[in-house]
């Protein structure tokens, strides 16, 4: 496994990083429910591969991600294995309506995730407005900084859905340490963007590096590679990972066939 500089924070973290978006689930009486052993394997094998960085957010597997991926942390850090593993999730910004909010979240994740500080934390789906509305006029940046001073958080992040106009606006800033944010070989607009945060001394982290699943349809791929779908994936990633202004690419894990076919592909990683 590769490992990357993640801009000016200090961490090495690995070109290939666990998305626990889409862990595997079933529904009972309605309630849709994480199979809890089966992720946990899942992560764990996966850290045993060499991934040492592992995403997560408030909402994701109907809000049981967070707690999944803080029992896998802690399993491990327990069994005393190596590396130390780096965590992030994202705050919830949409149901932010006043500062408060925001230690009423950052305090539930922590209890939901069972850790005493998040290294990476996430302003989640930052865009323009939320920008203006939740950073500048609530001045958030202010309670981000206090939860780090507190220890509570390592690294002030965030997750971006807009225009790469919008996306060097709040590089400039100058408060963030790493960005989320999409680029793969379908959706390249980002790529200046990319380049000039990587410029600034900002983390890059990808996400969607498959298009969502929507590469293995494109029919220039069919044509160059048949039905081997495994080989349309890792072109894909290899192109990500390609672009020496990323430092890691979070790719969402659905299964242990999953966790193998990706962080054990030494050919497209080193």
């Amino acid at each position: 496994m590769e490992y990357r500089e993640f801009g000016k924070t200090g961490v090495k973290v690995s070109i290939l990083g666990f998305g626990a978006m889409r862990l595997p689930m079933y529904e009972d009486n309605g309630k849709h429910l994480v199979r809890e052993e089966e992720s946990l394997k899942m992560i764990i094998r996966s850290f045993e591969l060499g991934i040492n960085y592992i995403d997560t957010a408030f909402p994701y597997c109907y809000e049981q991600s967070e707690a999944i991926v803080g029992k896998a942390l802690k399993i491990w850090k327990n069994k005393n294995r190596q590396p130390s593993i780096y965590l992030a999730t994202k705050l919830p910004t949409w149901k932010i309506t006043k500062t408060s909010d925001f230690w009423f979240y950052l305090e539930k994740q922590l209890t939901r995730l069972d850790v005493g500080c998040i290294d990476f934390y996430h302003i989640h789906s930052l865009n323009e407005d939320y920008f203006e509305e939740k950073i500048i006029k609530l001045n958030m940046e202010k309670e981000v900084q206090k939860a780090k001073d507190q220890n509570m958080i390592r690294h002030i992040s965030f997750s971006f859905h807009d225009s790469p106009e919008v996306l060097k606006k709040i590089i400039d800033v100058g408060f963030f340490e790493t960005v989320l944010c999409q680029y793969n070989i379908l959706d390249q607009s980002n790529s200046e963007t990319i380049e000039y945060a990587h410029s600034k001394g900002i983390g890059v982290a990808i996400m969607g590096p498959l298009g969502g699943g929507r590469i293995k349809d494109v029919e220039f791929f069919k044509q160059e590679l048949g039905s081997k779908k495994g080989h349309i994936n890792e072109l894909a990633l290899k192109f990500v990972f390609s672009n020496k202004n990323i430092s890691t690419a979070l790719s969402g894990m659905e299964s242990m066939e999953r966790v193998a076919q990706r962080a054990g592909l030494k050919n497209i990683i080193n």
